[in-house]
């Protein structure tokens, strides 16, 4: 079976005054297991080699990832958390939009600490897409 083009959006912000680099990554993994652990691989790597482990980074997005491999890559490898397990004991359920139950869009941190963060649900935000929309605000470290 052929698998759906995905992509991977990476954006630097520098904040006037300050010294670091804030690194963001917007992601849509795929929604064979095989093809989310070659792409978290694949991703894992380029975090490795293009932002240094002491810049702050955020990782959204749609994880597909209802087996929770992620977890691996993202918190072992990288250092990384997740903002509402993080902050409230459970990954935020996003699928499907008039129902959720699973868990399959993440926001993943390091470098700041989670100041607030919601899972917008309802109308007008369920007839957005097929997900629920998550909101997280956080404050560098």
């Amino acid at each position: 079976m052929r698998s759906a083009s995905r992509s991977l959006l990476h954006g630097v912000i520098k904040i006037p005054g300050r010294s670091e680099k804030i690194h963001i990554m917007c992601v849509h993994m795929g929604l064979f297991a095989s093809e989310r652990e070659k792409q978290l691989s694949i991703l894992t790597e380029r975090i490795n080699s293009h932002v240094a482990s002491d810049e702050p980074l955020i990782i959204a997005g749609d994880f597909n990832d209802w087996r929770r491999r992620a977890e691996y890559f993202l918190c072992q490898e990288l250092g990384m958390k997740e903002v509402f397990k993080t902050a409230r004991g459970a990954y935020a359920r996003t699928f499907p939009a008039w129902l959720p139950v699973l868990s399959m869009d993440r926001i993943y941190f390091r470098g700041f600490e989670i100041i607030e963060c919601n899972h917008l649900y309802g109308k007008p935000w369920n007839r957005l897409s097929d997900h629920t929309p998550l909101l997280a605000e956080l404050s560098v470290t």
